[in-house]
Formats: structure tokens, sequence, C-alpha cells
């Protein structure tokens, strides 16, 4: 009788062992300089996923002919991207090799801007990164009553993508948000029927 006890328990400690050997580590991502070949795929991902209501939203006049752009290698350890009072902060561990990142506030009737990675058209990053447009190069007592929020846009359409959860920031005429990707983002309103601001 111990036998066949003995015998019962070795073949469970087999069974275990042979399970255990089809537990497997997370793998890592098969592109680890910042995911091309999925965030390629993320406007078209947003707008067939993530539906938008654009009634009522459009993207501010906000004039300028000059394009302003800075670069700088940035790697794991962070770094920033800066055009006065427009930003790009990266943390620390966002970014998980050394890449050449590039910040624009292009010639354009609209308050926008273009960040990319190397030659990508899009980039994931491991976290959130901060981004902070300046708007006051348009700043008026009538924008100033207006629901500002920023929007993903298409850089050469201008349509709009997705909202961004941004924050306005009145007496310095920015405004501020986080993301995980890069493409292009503009400032636009959105008026309710009595042609005031809200969301």
């Amino acid at each position: 009788m111990i036998r066949v006890t003995e015998l019962r328990l070795a073949l469970a400690l087999l069974a275990v062992a042979a399970c255990s050997g089809d537990v497997t580590s997370p793998t890592p991502p098969a592109n680890p300089t910042g995911g091309a070949s999925t965030s390629s795929l993320l406007p078209g991902v947003l707008r067939d996923l993530l539906p938008v209501d654009t009634t009522g939203t459009a993207l501010i006049s906000c004039p300028t002919e000059a394009t302003q752009t800075v670069s700088s290698t940035i790697g794991p350890s962070g770094g920033v991207l800066a055009i006065g009072n427009t930003t790009v902060v990266i943390p620390l561990g966002a970014v998980l090799f050394p890449e050449d990142f590039s910040l624009t506030v292009p010639a354009s009737q609209y308050a926008e801007i273009r960040v990319r990675a190397g030659t990508a058209e899009h980039y994931v990053f491991q976290l959130p990164v901060t981004m902070t447009i300046d708007y006051s190069r348009c700043a008026s007592p009538a924008l100033d009553a207006q629901a500002l929020s920023v929007w993903n846009i298409d850089p050469d359409s201008k349509a709009l993508l997705a909202p961004m959860a941004s924050v306005d920031e009145k007496l310095t005429h920015v405004i501020t948000f986080t993301t995980i990707h890069l493409s292009g983002y503009a400032v636009a309103d959105r008026t309710d029927s009595t042609g005031t601001g809200g969301i």
C-alpha cells in the first residue's frame, strides 16, 4: 500500500513538472525601439475602435508663416524638446534606446505641432510623455471664453482623429496633455448651440 501511494506521489510530481514547462516568461516586444510596426496602425485603430463626435469642434485660427524645429537625441534617461513655451517632456524610462526626436511648430493656419522620432510616421513610448502647446500668438478675449482642447490630427489633411485629455491654462495661454504616441496635435475649440464655450 505504501508503494502504491509513493508511486502516485511520484506520478503527481512528474505531472506538475511537465505542466511547469508550459509556463513562459513574458517576451519583449518585437520592436523595442519604439514599436513602429504597431504604432503605424494607431491612428486607424483609433478611428475604427474609438469613433469620436467632432460636431461643433474646429481647430482654432492661429496663423503663422514661420516654421520652427528643434531636434535632440533622447535615450532612457529622458529629455526635453522646447520651442519657447511649446514643449515635449520625455520622462525617465519612456524610451528604451537613444533616438533622434524632433518637435516642429509648422507654418500653418492653426496652433499645431508635429513630433517625430527619426523618420517614423508614428512612435509609441513605454511611458506617457507630457506635451504643451503655446497658443499665445492667437490669444484673444473671445478665445479665452472658449473651452479649448488638444486633438490628435492628421498632419496633412488636418482631420480631427481623437481628443486628448488636456488642461488649458488661460493665464499663460498654453494647453498641456499627455500621450504615449507621437503624431500631429493641434488646439481646437468646441461650442454649444448658444455659441459659448462648452465640452
